[in-house]
């Protein structure tokens, strides 16, 4: 008896944890540290599929104060895990990678480089 009580709660603290942590959207440094590069280098047009190279299916850019409910209704999508504090700070832009119906990576974009844009759920358009 003891052993299908412990298998239970094996069960059911898996189960737990995989709600929390499944389609989380993390931060992609890797990404943030191209774009940056590429904004460094004067670039006004960034073809985001040659940077993110995991798969997604949309992308959307959002202002300061943005909250995730706001991303969530903007791109019909669940949206858990990092928003880089979006919400509460007015220095940044947050890029959000969807995969068909969930958040899967986000990218913090620095206000310096200027406003952005997204064209053709492609390119990052960067206006200084």
């Amino acid at each position: 008896m003891k052993k299908i009580v412990y298998l239970l709660l094996i069960i059911t603290a898996i189960g737990i944890i995989v709600t929390y942590l499944w389609n989380r959207a993390s931060q992609d440094e890797i990404v943030a540290k191209e774009i940056e590069t590429l904004l460094k280098q004067g670039e006004t047009q960034i073809d985001l599929t040659n940077i993110a190279v995991f798969r997604w299916t949309q992308v959307g850019l959002f202002g300061p104060y943005t909250t995730n409910e706001m991303i969530e209704e903007s791109m019909e999508i669940k949206f858990k895990g990092d928003n880089g504090g979006i919400d509460i700070l007015d220095d940044r832009f947050l890029l959000v990678f969807a995969n068909d119906k969930y958040a899967i990576k986000t990218v913090i974009l620095p206000r310096k480089f200027g406003t952005y844009t997204i064209k053709d759920n492609t390119f990052l358009i960067v206006k200084p």
